[in-house]
């Protein structure tokens, strides 16, 4: 495995410590504002631990991508954005791979930060 796989599978392992105690917290909370934002909170991070779980396989080399029929016979390829294995995921989030070109995909999925503006720099 990759440095930067298993940094990030340690990252995932994290983050399902923190889905565990907002869990716990979720049931604890006294204000029903409080409890609905810690629903969509957990809901959110379970979605970004599902999707940081292709993004470490694709990191490991455990995915193998093949090329479209059409671009094996010579026709126009399609976007390969289409076949992203989380962009259900992505979609949920406000960002329709589908009508990108796969460059247009991959600046978007490089800048990490803006999907996860939780995170912080140092």
């Amino acid at each position: 495995m990759s440095n930067s796989a298993a940094a990030l599978k340690e990252a995932v392992e994290f983050e399902k410590k923190a889905l565990e105690k907002y869990q716990e917290a979720t049931a604890l909370v006294k204000h029903e504002e409080t409890k609905e934002t810690l629903q969509k909170l957990t809901t959110e991070k379970q979605q970004t631990i599902e999707s940081m779980h292709w993004i470490i396989m694709a990191e490991a080399g455990k995915i193998e991508t093949e090329k479209p029929a059409a671009e094996a016979e010579g026709e126009e390829a399609k976007s390969g954005a289409s076949k992203c294995p989380f962009s259900g995921a992505l979609a949920e989030m406000g960002i329709d791979i589908t009508k990108m070109s796969k460059e247009e995909a991959m600046e978007k999925m490089g800048d990490m930060s803006k999907m996860f503006p939780g995170s912080s720099e140092s």
